[in-house]
C-alpha cells in the first residue's frame, strides 16, 4: 500500500501502542510524529518541507493529525475509539501525573475525578471523541481560537463527527485492539506484525471507582455527545473487525502470542 497513513490519535485509546507498532513496521525515520505539546510547530515544520521530503514519510501520527490531511495526497485514515466514560477517567489520571501533559500543573492539584469534571468542560477535555472527529481541536495548536462549548455546539459537532467517521479507512475499538491490529496488518499487507505490549497505561485507570449517583448521572449527561457517537460507531458496525477477513491459523497464532505477552507483562507489573 503506497498511500500515506494518517493516524489521528485520540487520547487514551491505545494510540501510543499503535505508534510503537507503526514505528517498527515502517521505521522511525518514515514516521512523522506530531509533538502534542506544540502541534502548530509540527504543522509549520511539515508545511515548509519540500514535496520529496513530505512524500518520504509513510505515516503521520499524533494528536491533531487531521490538520495534515490537506498536505498529503489521498491519506489512509486510521483511528481508535474507546468507551467514553472509561476514557474520561483514564484521561484524568493521565493528565494529573504525566510530564508530557500540557495540563499537569492544573490537574495535579485536583483531588478527584469529580473535581476534574468542571475543569475538563472549561478546558475542552470533555467529549474528546466528538471534538477530535469533528475536527474542532484547532485551539490546541492556536490558543487564540476559542474552545467550542459543547452545550452550545455539541449537536452540530456530533453531526459532523458522525459524518467524518465514515471517511475513515480503518477504525477499531480499544476493547478489540489486538483483533484490530491483525485486521490492519491485513489491510495494509504488512509482512509481519511486530512484537508489542500495551504501552502508556496510566496507573489506577483500570481500577473500579465508586462514584456518587449524582456525579455519575452528571458525567453521563456531560459526555452524552461522545456516548451517542460511540453508540453510532457500534450500531453501524464501523469497527474494522466486522469487515471481511481471513481468520485462520495465522490469526490464532497471533492472538496466542499477544495473550502470552499480555499475561507476562501483568506478572511483571508492566500493565
Amino acid at each position: 500500500m503506497t498511500r500515506p497513513l494518517l493516524f489521528n490519535h485520540i487520547p487514551k485509546t491505545g494510540g501510543t501502542t499503535l505508534r510503537i507498532i507503526l514505528n517498527r513496521v515502517y521505521g522511525v525515520d518514515k514516521v512523522f510524529f506530531i509533538n502534542s505539546k506544540n502541534i502548530n510547530e509540527s504543522v509549520e515544520k511539515f508545511k515548509h518541507m519540500g514535496v520529496a521530503e513530505r512524500n518520504s514519510y509513510k505515516v503521520i501520527s499524533g494528536h491533531g493529525a487531521e490538520r495534515f490531511a490537506d498536505l498529503i495526497e489521498n491519506p489512509f485514515r486510521v483511528s481508535i475509539i474507546r468507551e467514553p466514560i472509561s476514557m474520561f477517567i483514564s484521561q484524568y489520571h493521565y493528565l494529573r501525573q504525566s510530564t508530557n501533559s500540557n495540563f499537569l500543573a492544573d490537574v495535579s492539584t485536583l483531588k478527584s475525578e469529580e473535581d476534574y469534571l468542571d475543569y475538563a468542560i472549561g478546558m475542552g477535555q470533555d467529549n474528546l471523541l466528538t471534538r477530535y472527529f469533528s475536527n474542532s481541536m484547532q485551539w490546541l495548536a492556536n490558543p487564540n481560537i476559542q474552545i467550542p462549548n459543547m452545550e452550545k455546539n455539541g449537536k452540530d459537532l456530533l453531526g459532523q463527527a458522525k459524518e467524518n467517521l465514515l471517511n475513515y479507512n480503518f477504525l477499531t475499538d480499544l476493547s478489540n485492539f489486538d483483533k484490530g491490529i491483525f485486521r490492519l496488518s491485513q489491510e495494509l499487507r504488512w509482512s509481519r506484525i511486530p512484537m508489542y505490549r500495551p504501552s502508556n497505561i496510566t496507573p489506577k485507570q483500570n481500577k473500579q471507582v465508586n462514584f456518587s449517583d449524582n456525579y455519575y448521572n452528571r458525567l453521563k449527561h456531560i459526555l452524552r455527545w461522545d456516548i451517542e457517537l460511540y453508540d453510532y460507531f457500534k450500531s453501524e458496525k464501523l469497527d474494522a473487525i466486522f469487515s471481511e477477513t481471513k481468520v485462520g491459523y495465522s490469526y490464532k497464532l497471533f492472538m496466542w502470542r499477544q495473550n502470552g505477552i499480555s499475561g507476562l507483562a501483568r506478572l511483571m507489573g508492566k500493565n
